[in-house]
């Protein structure tokens, strides 16, 4: 198997110890992980944790929590994760299943691992304002073997039919309270660049919601389905303006994709399309002043007006907001192109410009079955690209490219709503 991390440690201990202290030493280790994974031998390199996953099994014997065997259905349906964000694609895909299965048939539950989270949230509708459910939940067990116990309870009576598990990297306590009822759980593998626990336990299905993930999925005998994600409603033709108008672009992300290192800066690739006559670009999602100064200050060097680099903050509906502000051209984020948000541009009619560093980890690199899309290595060729792109949307907005594309995005609907074909066996 390839793309394996280990960490023999915390392995032997996870997997050998029944002393409880020793236990809850090494999943706190555990979960103090991820801010590792960022490291360049990690990210993007490593992503099957097999070692670490074998905890799972042993910590449910060890704490008696017997097995829950289950028919899948969508009769009564759990979502378990970490927590959940205001923006990003994990908790878009939690808001997709939520709204495919509907209120009345899903519950929530938050392991809060990192105890982030409190009840009085939920008064104001801080942590579920974009979910639908019957009833939202949060662990509340002092330690992580607690939780596991807790979580246990909570399920066994609940009775869940079907359980999306939607933990972060390393949240053991999701993987090993849900492993009594693995029969019913569908693993979304959302992490799809960085080392993540339970993916290469058999669940009763493996779901990975991208392209790149799902290749090495398959290559490693994890036998997982190709789900995408759901963008909803496609955008249908509409009359674009002519060539050598002013063009407006967008992109959309979390800072730290414009930040990590690479041979290229993010404002290399936007010099050249604002360069443009009239261009603008609007920069959807989370920003702070230092980010903007690190925008604006090498634009204006270059000689364009850094006002004609926009941010407009979060927005709710990344495909609706690029069709309401007129967009011409999508340009991903760099280095870290975003899965979800290259879609949702797909979705609006736009064929994206994903720039991509050439030294980029083999997880890192975005694929689509589809190819509508235009990849770039050079912002000397930004001109050549947007020229593509263009091309390319107004193909995509053609009778054939958008029967292609909404198969493509039937697939996630299709995963949710019919339990039956996502089934491993």
């Amino acid at each position: 198997m390839n793309f394996v991390y280990e960490n023999p440690q915390i392995e032997q201990t996870l997997t050998r110890s029944n002393e409880f202290d020793d236990l809850e030493d090494a999943l706190k280790r555990l979960a103090e992980l991820v801010p590792d994974f960022l490291g360049p031998e990690i990210r993007g390199r490593q992503m099957f944790c097999p070692g670490l996953d074998a905890a799972a099994p042993w910590l449910t014997r060890l704490l008696k929590l017997g097995d829950r065997p289950g028919e899948r259905s969508n009769d009564n349906v759990c979502i378990l994760a970490t927590r959940f964000y205001g923006v990003g694609g994990h908790s878009k895909v939690a808001s997709d299943i939520s709204r495919l299965i509907g209120a009345e048939r899903t519950t929530i539950v938050f392991t809060d691992l990192y105890r982030q989270l409190r009840p009085r949230d939920l008064v104001h509708g801080g942590l579920d304002a974009s979910y639908a459910h019957r009833a939202l939940m949060l662990l509340s067990a002092p330690t992580m073997l607690e939780k596991m116990i807790e979580l246990y309870n909570l399920l066994a009576a609940l009775r869940p039919t079907r359980i999306f598990l939607m933990g972060n990297h390393m949240d053991m306590v999701a993987v090993a309270g849900a492993w009594p009822f693995r029969s019913v759980v569908d693993y979304i593998h959302h992490a799809d660049h960085m080392p993540t626990l339970g993916a290469t336990l058999p669940w009763a299905a493996h779901a990975d919601l991208t392209y790149t993930c799902h290749r090495a999925c398959e290559a490693a005998g994890l036998h997982p389905l190709y789900s995408a994600m759901s963008l909803g409603e496609l955008a249908h033709a509409e009359p674009r303006p002519p060539p050598g108008a002013a063009r407006r672009f967008a992109t959309c992300g979390a800072m730290h994709k414009y930040r990590q290192p690479a041979r290229h800066r993010w404002v290399d690739f936007v010099i050249p399309a604002l360069r443009r006559p009239g261009a603008e670009l609007l920069h959807i999602g989370p920003y702070d002043e230092a980010f903007a100064a690190e925008v604006r200050g090498p634009l204006g060097e270059a000689g364009i007006d850094p006002d004609r680099y926009r941010f407009v903050g979060v927005l709710p509906d990344l495909r609706q907001a690029l069709l309401d502000h007129g967009t011409d051209v999508y340009l991903a984020s760099y280095p870290d192109s975003g899965g979800r948000a290259n879609l949702e541009a797909m979705a609006a009619g736009l064929a994206p410009i994903v720039p991509v560093a050439e030294d980029l980890p083999p997880l890192m690199h975005f694929d689509l079955p589809l190819e509508s899309w235009v990849r770039i290595t050079d912002p000397a060729r930004m001109d050549a690209a947007i020229a593509r792109s263009l091309v390319l949307s107004a193909e995509l907005r053609g009778a054939d490219a958008h029967r292609a594309l909404a198969a493509e995005f039937s697939r996630f609907e299709a995963f949710v709503t019919e339990p039956d074909q996502a089934s491993r066996t």
